[in-house]
This record gives C-alpha cells, structure tokens and sequence, in this order.
C-alpha cells in the first residue's frame, strides 16, 4: 500500500522531536497511526534514527570519558538503568552508549590486548554474563532489551525479516508457477550484484515487462528507495532489462515515477500476470 507523502512527513517529524528510547517511541507510533502497519512504522523508525546515528556516533566517541564517569557518578548513586538514562539523555542508542563504555572499562582495566578490544566489546554485547563485573553486566543486558535497533537481537531479526520475505517471494513465484533462478545461483555465475530472483521467461505486468524481481522487507521512503536504485537496481536493470521491485511494508507515493521504464514498485507480488511466450 502506498503511504500520502503528508503522512510519512508527519511520521518523520514525530521522530525526529520524539525524546526518549526508539523501544517507547515505536509504541507512541502504534497509537497515533493505528492505520499504519507496525512493521511499516518500524522500520521508518528504524531508517530515520539510523541516519541520525550516522551522523553523531562518531562524535560521541571522543565524549566516551563524558559517558564514563556519567555512569560511574549514577552507579555510586545507586541509580538503577544508568546507562539507558545517558542514552536518553543524549539522544543516542542504548547499546552505542554500553559499547563505549565497555571500550573504556575494558581499555581502563587493561584485561585484554588493545587489538582484541573491540572483539571482546562485541562478544560481551551478545552476552553480557560474560562481563567481568556483575554491575555493568545488569547495565549493558538492560540496554540489550530496551534497544530495539542497536542490540544483537536486533540485528538477527533484521537478517531474519530479510529472508522471510525472500523465502516468501520464492514461494509465490513457484505457486505462479514461473520458472526462475535465485540469487545463489547467480552468484555461482560470476555476478556480483544479483536481484533475488532472475525469471528464465519474462512475464508482464499490467503491461510492463518483468525479467528479474527484488524482494525487500522494509518501507520504501524516497531516500531508501533512491540508496536502493543507485547500489542495486540500476545494475539489476544493466544487465537484465526491467524488473519488479517489491517494498512488502508499503512505500510513499512520491517514488512513484510513472515516466520509469527501469522497474515496477509493488507492495506484493502480483498474481494477475502473463507469461512472454505464452498464449
């Protein structure tokens, strides 16, 4: 379904003034757009906070000091959840906070070789009993369950989200019964950059001839859309002629270019189509 453009702004706006966790903030967008899909809004959350991560995180490494004796104060005071309040005090995700200050505790401490630092923080992110000191362990694990886009569970339904939807794409092509190769296939051939389905008879859309399809678990925004169309599918379009591309959480009207011979954008597979070749 493709979202008004007032709409999305709208959305965008209560994003980027909300104050406090994305955990809290996605819950704030379910109730204010209820006719909005969750997983539409979330990851219009996830794309705009990102960005803005992009932004200041690189600066916030040099304030890691700042952070650290900020939660050395709030732990003398017997404060619980320090670090998610630095978090959103600062406005920056919970376990970008907790992994600045891991790298502080552990580099202050001297209990690992300075190359292995940045090993160690990843491996104690993903499992804080293995944190030396039982304090920061309870700290760092309550950033892991309130960060719903930093935390390494994060990041696994991320990859997960990927492929159910390139799981369900291959089922719908094969119900349609249309013959085609994936993207491992591809690969196998020597292509280094591969739509997730490549059909061997190009079918028609409304019209619009289709010979390869794109699966993506996410919202089509126009800055997502145009990232996707300058990495991927201009060289999709390059080297196998037009394509589909599908946006299973909905898209902004405004990517929609009805002078684009390259793709079509949908929000589903269609069933309505016709095989090239066939009568």
């Amino acid at each position: 379904m493709s979202m008004k453009a007032e709409l999305f702004k709208e959305i965008v706006t209560f994003i980027k003034e909300y104050k406090g966790l994305t955990f809290y903030c996605l819950d704030e967008l379910e109730k204010l757009y209820p006719s909005v899909s969750k997983d539409a809004l979330a990851s219009i959350l996830s794309y705009e906070f990102q960005s803005k991560m992009r932004a200041v995180y690189s600066k916030s490494q040099q304030a890691r000091n700042k952070y650290w004796e900020a939660y050395n104060k709030g732990m003398k005071a017997k404060e619980d959840g320090v670090i998610l309040r630095i978090s959103k005090d600062e406005g920056i995700a919970p376990c970008l906070i907790a992994k600045l200050i891991l790298l502080e505790y552990l580099e202050r401490s001297k209990k690992v070789e300075d190359e292995n630092v940045l090993q160690t923080v990843n491996r104690y992110l993903k499992n804080t009993s293995l944190i030396p000191d039982g304090d920061l362990a309870v700290e760092v694990f309550m950033c892991t369950v309130f960060d719903n886009l930093y935390s390494p569970a994060a990041d696994v339904i991320r990859h997960a989200t990927g492929q159910q939807y390139e799981i369900q794409l291959h089922k719908e092509v094969t119900k349609l019964n249309l013959a085609f190769r994936d993207e491992e296939y591809l690969r196998r051939w020597g292509y280094d950059k591969t739509p997730d389905i490549k059909l061997e008879v190009p079918i028609s859309i409304d019209g619009f001839l289709v010979n390869w399809i794109e699966s993506k678990g996410l919202f089509g925004s126009e800055k997502v859309h145009r990232e996707y169309t300058e990495s991927q599918y201009l060289s999709y379009w390059n080297r196998f002629g037009p394509g589909l591309v599908i946006y299973w959480f909905g898209y902004v009207e405004t990517i929609i270019d009805p002078n684009n011979k390259s793709f079509l954008i949908r929000d589903h597979m269609p069933t309505d189509i016709i095989t090239i070749g066939n009568k």
